[in-house]
C-alpha cells in the first residue's frame, strides 16, 4: 500500500536562486513561516531545523539533496510537537524551475502515515506557509498566514472554526 503524499505548486514572480533563499536563510523563514526560523547545513547528511521564537527546537531532519537553486529534499519530524511527535519522519522535496517570470515551486511532502498529526497538520500547514514565501519575495512584505483561516469579522465562519 502507498503512503500519502502531499504536493502543492505554484508560481512566484522572483527567480529561483531568490526563492532558495527564502526557503534556506534565517532572515527569511522567521518572517513568514509560523515565526519559526530555519538553521541547516544545505549539503546531503546534513542536519536541518527550525528554531521557535524561545529557540526550542520544532522540526528536525536531515538533508537528503541540496542542488541549489533546483532542488532541495530533507526528512521532516515533528519533534516539537506533543501530538507529532511520535510519528516516523516523512520527506519534504521542494524543486524550483525557472520561468521567464519567475520560478515554479513545487512542494512535495511525502513518506506520511496514513492519518497521523502530521498528514494533518502539513496539508494545511504548507499552503499558508508557501502563500507568505510568495507574498515576501514579490512585495517585500512579511505576512504570516498562520491564523490566516480565522475571522476577525463577527458571525463570519471560515472552514477551520465551522
Amino acid at each position: 500500500m502507498s503512503k500519502p503524499e502531499f504536493v502543492y505548486m505554484t508560481v512566484i514572480a522572483a527567480p529561483p536562486e531568490q526563492v532558495w533563499k527564502g526557503l534556506t536563510t534565517e532572515e527569511f523563514t522567521r518572517q513568514y513561516w509560523h515565526k519559526t526560523r530555519v538553521r541547516g547545513e544545505f549539503q546531503p547528511g546534513g542536519n536541518i531545523e527550525f528554531l521557535n521564537e524561545d529557540d526550542s527546537v520544532g522540526v528536525c531532519g536531515e538533508v537528503l539533496s541540496a542542488d541549489c537553486p533546483r532542488e532541495l529534499a530533507y526528512t521532516w519530524q515533528f519533534t516539537g510537537n506533543s501530538v507529532a511527535a511520535g510519528d516516523a519522519p516523512s520527506r519534504v522535496t521542494f524543486k524550483l524551475e525557472p520561468l521567464t517570470v519567475g520560478t515554479r515551486l513545487t512542494v512535495i511532502h511525502d513518506q506520511l502515515e496514513e492519518g497521523s498529526p502530521t498528514a494533518t497538520m502539513i496539508t494545511f500547514g504548507w499552503p499558508h506557509v508557501i502563500a507568505g514565501l510568495k507574498t515576501l519575495l514579490e512585495t517585500g512584505e512579511a505576512v504570516d498566514f498562520t491564523n490566516a483561516e480565522e475571522s476577525d469579522c463577527p458571525g463570519q465562519q471560515t472552514a477551520a472554526n465551522g
